[in-house]
């Protein structure tokens, strides 16, 4: 009997801190383990890829923890994080932070300056980025709002630090 209740309020335990759990596992997927550094998470497409996509107009994308002075924008309930992608159209990369917050099992992110809105998540070892709009200012011009095109979705991996140092 005894160990029936225990077993019956860890699991209360463990559905009560559901919520909360899976964004800060969202935290601590993007702030890596033992000081090392935040990880990066990104992508680059190959022609093939690009080939096979052609109203698609990023080549490249990332998303890596932007550590910031500010407290309450450093940590899993409010934290921020910079995104970067290059174009088909250019070799320019544009850049951005957005401020993030749990949301499900992921997060839902605001851009700075209006830059737009996007959705991080879990996926595998990955994150799935799901864009709602995202417009940017680079150094010689903005980007196309990338909702309106085949640039809505991303599934970004661990990549090498070098390819979140784009931007």
């Amino acid at each position: 009997m005894r160990i029936a209740a225990v077993v019956t309020l860890a699991g209360l335990a463990g559905t009560l801190a559901s919520g909360p759990v899976a964004a800060q596992s969202l935290f601590d997927r993007l702030s890596g383990a033992g000081g090392t550094g935040d990880p990066c998470f990104g992508r680059t497409y190959d022609r093939e890829h690009l080939n096979r996509n052609p109203g698609q107009r990023v080549v490249a994308m990332h998303v890596v923890r932007e550590r910031v002075e500010v407290a309450a924008e450093n940590g899993p309930r409010r934290f921020t994080v910079r995104v970067g992608f290059r174009l088909r159209s250019g070799t320019e990369t544009f850049s951005t932070l957005a401020i993030c917050t749990p949301a499900g099992d992921g997060a839902a992110c605001a851009g700075e300056g209006d830059t737009g809105s996007f959705r991080l998540a879990p996926a595998g070892q990955g994150l799935r980025m799901t864009i709602a709009r995202l417009e940017v200012e680079g150094e010689t011009e903005s980007s196309p709002d990338l909702a309106r095109g085949d640039d809505r979705v991303f599934l970004l991996r661990p990549a090498a630090a070098a390819a979140c140092s784009a931007s």
